[in-house]
Protein backbone atom coordinates (compact mmCIF):
# COMPACT_ATOMS: atom_id res chain seq x y z
CA UNK A 1 0.00 0.00 0.00
CA UNK A 2 1.34 2.97 -0.83
CA UNK A 3 0.78 5.88 1.79
CA UNK A 4 0.63 10.00 0.97
CA UNK A 5 2.65 12.60 3.06
CA UNK A 6 1.92 16.48 2.59
CA UNK A 7 4.92 18.18 4.65
CA UNK A 8 4.97 21.45 4.95
CA UNK A 9 7.66 23.73 4.82
CA UNK A 10 9.66 21.03 3.04
CA UNK A 11 12.07 23.40 0.93
CA UNK A 12 14.05 23.72 4.05
CA UNK A 13 15.40 22.44 7.65
CA UNK A 14 13.29 20.05 9.89
CA UNK A 15 10.92 19.88 7.01
CA UNK A 16 13.48 19.18 4.56
CA UNK A 17 14.90 16.49 6.04
CA UNK A 18 11.39 14.73 7.66
CA UNK A 19 10.67 14.62 3.65
CA UNK A 20 13.70 12.77 2.49
CA UNK A 21 13.14 10.47 5.26
CA UNK A 22 9.42 9.58 4.38
CA UNK A 23 10.45 9.28 1.24
CA UNK A 24 13.37 6.58 2.10
CA UNK A 25 10.63 4.45 3.67
CA UNK A 26 8.76 4.44 0.87
CA UNK A 27 5.51 7.27 1.05
CA UNK A 28 4.67 9.46 -1.82
CA UNK A 29 6.10 12.62 -0.26
CA UNK A 30 4.26 16.60 -1.54
CA UNK A 31 6.50 19.16 -0.26
CA UNK A 32 4.52 21.84 0.37
CA UNK A 33 5.85 25.11 -0.18
CA UNK A 34 5.29 28.95 -1.01
CA UNK A 35 7.61 29.59 -2.72
CA UNK A 36 7.44 27.10 -5.98
CA UNK A 37 11.77 28.11 -6.95
CA UNK A 38 12.59 26.79 -3.68
CA UNK A 39 10.07 24.32 -3.23
CA UNK A 40 10.95 22.61 -6.46
CA UNK A 41 14.42 23.03 -6.24
CA UNK A 42 13.66 21.17 -3.13
CA UNK A 43 12.14 18.13 -5.10
CA UNK A 44 15.14 17.87 -7.27
CA UNK A 45 17.64 17.58 -4.72
CA UNK A 46 14.97 14.81 -2.89
CA UNK A 47 14.07 12.79 -6.18
CA UNK A 48 16.70 10.18 -5.46
CA UNK A 49 14.89 9.12 -2.02
CA UNK A 50 11.54 8.45 -3.30
CA UNK A 51 8.66 9.98 -5.03
CA UNK A 52 8.35 13.39 -3.83
CA UNK A 53 6.67 15.79 -5.31
CA UNK A 54 6.01 19.34 -5.38
CA UNK A 55 2.67 21.29 -4.09
CA UNK A 56 2.12 25.11 -3.93
CA UNK A 57 0.90 25.59 -0.47
CA UNK A 58 0.89 28.76 2.04
CA UNK A 59 -0.78 27.54 5.47
CA UNK A 60 -2.06 30.86 6.27
CA UNK A 61 -4.37 31.01 3.01
CA UNK A 62 -7.87 28.70 3.02
CA UNK A 63 -8.05 29.10 -0.38
CA UNK A 64 -4.24 27.77 -1.12
CA UNK A 65 -5.47 24.69 1.09
CA UNK A 66 -8.06 24.09 -0.68
CA UNK A 67 -6.81 24.39 -3.98
CA UNK A 68 -3.42 21.87 -2.82
CA UNK A 69 -5.89 19.48 -1.17
CA UNK A 70 -7.69 19.44 -5.05
CA UNK A 71 -4.23 19.04 -6.45
CA UNK A 72 -2.93 16.21 -3.93
CA UNK A 73 -6.21 13.81 -4.49
CA UNK A 74 -6.07 14.56 -8.35
CA UNK A 75 -2.95 13.31 -8.87
CA UNK A 76 -1.90 9.87 -9.98
CA UNK A 77 -0.69 7.18 -7.47
CA UNK A 78 -0.74 9.76 -4.40
CA UNK A 79 -2.55 7.39 -2.42
CA UNK A 80 -3.27 3.79 -1.96
CA UNK A 81 -7.23 4.05 -3.43
CA UNK A 82 -9.43 7.00 -5.18
CA UNK A 83 -11.97 6.29 -2.27
CA UNK A 84 -9.54 6.73 0.50
CA UNK A 85 -8.36 10.16 -0.56
CA UNK A 86 -5.65 12.11 1.87
CA UNK A 87 -7.40 13.96 4.59
CA UNK A 88 -6.37 17.50 4.42
CA UNK A 89 -7.55 19.32 8.09
CA UNK A 90 -9.22 22.74 8.29
CA UNK A 91 -8.14 25.95 9.02
CA UNK A 92 -9.24 25.92 12.06
CA UNK A 93 -7.67 22.61 12.87
CA UNK A 94 -4.59 24.47 12.26
CA UNK A 95 -4.77 26.98 14.66
CA UNK A 96 -2.36 26.36 17.43
CA UNK A 97 -4.49 26.31 20.98
CA UNK A 98 -4.66 29.14 22.77
CA UNK A 99 -2.74 29.51 25.66
CA UNK A 100 -3.66 29.23 29.12
CA UNK A 101 -4.38 32.66 30.68
CA UNK A 102 -2.14 33.60 34.20
CA UNK A 103 -3.15 34.23 37.20
CA UNK A 104 -2.19 37.74 38.77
Amino acid sequence: MNQTALVTGANKGIGYETARQLAQQGYTVWVGARDRGRGEKAVDAQSSAGDVRFVSLDVTDEASISRAAAHIEAAPSAHSTPSHPPKVPSRRSLRSPTPPRRRS
